[in-house]
């Protein structure tokens, strides 16, 4: 073997041993023993929508990371925190949920016109909670002048989310109030003054609903916290 040869692969096999070792210890071993995570750049209040900026991507150690960890963005953009996430913690499943706001299947967007409304709070606002309590209205007669009747079908309609509200000119209130509370997302809270909403209902609850309306009851529409509800999760 000619003498250049000879120097040239013993120079390569020094450079593949010493350089292969310091590529394995940079680059492959942490590969091996890390995973990609999402943590929170800032503390993001709950029923917040997550956006792209509010996480930044991190390698942790694979023995430093929860079974129940995000570790990719698919599904994870877009979602709204189910709980307070302070800064920089790790993200998890039981940290997010589905936006609110999606229909999905077994529920509908139930428009609420103001001839079914006997009473709303002025400051109702899209993203809020609600029940409804169905009143019929008051029997002729001189001992329930001025009553009403409630009916035991109040207790189907709760903590339902209210997707939109409209003025008597059908014009949709999203603006946001200075110093307004959040409700979920923080949709907006405007000026104007509710005269009909869009609720989010199940199927059940819609059909229900439509079956008082038909018997001639009317709805008090009452906002609910959203803080201590305990009702299995948003529909």
């Amino acid at each position: 073997m000619k003498s250049w040869v000879r120097y040239t692969l013993a120079t390569t096999l020094f450079v593949v041993g010493v350089g292969g070792s310091i590529a394995y210890n940079q680059f492959v071993a942490p590969i091996l023993t890390s995973e990609w995570v999402y943590v929170a750049r800032t503390q993001l209040p709950a029923d917040t929508p997550i956006q792209a900026a509010d996480v930044e991507r991190i390698r942790v150690p694979k023995s430093e990371v929860s079974p129940d960890a995000i570790t990719n963005a698919e599904g994870l953009i877009g979602a709204y925190t189910a709980q307070t996430v302070d800064q920089n913690q790790v993200l998890t499943a039981l940290d997010t949920e589905p936006d609110p706001f999606t229909i999905t299947p077994g529920t509908e967007d139930v428009p609420i016109p103001s001839t079914w409304i006997a009473s709303v709070s002025e400051t109702l606002r899209q993203g809020d909670y609600v029940d409804l309590i169905p009143i019929a209205e008051p029997q002729a007669g001189a001992n329930n002048v001025g009553t009403f009747t409630t009916t035991s079908e109040a207790s189907e309609f709760k903590h339902l989310l209210v997707l939109s509200v409209h003025t008597d000119n059908n014009a949709e209130v999203t603006s946001q109030q200075t110093g307004a509370p959040q409700s979920v997302g923080a949709r907006g809270n405007g000026n104007g003054i509710p005269a009909s909403v869009d609720l989010k209902m199940t199927s059940a609850e819609a059909q229900a609903l439509a079956s008082l309306i038909e018997q001639k009851y009317q709805l008090l529409i009452v906002g609910v916290s959203d803080d201590n509800w305990t009702g299995g999760g948003a529909k």
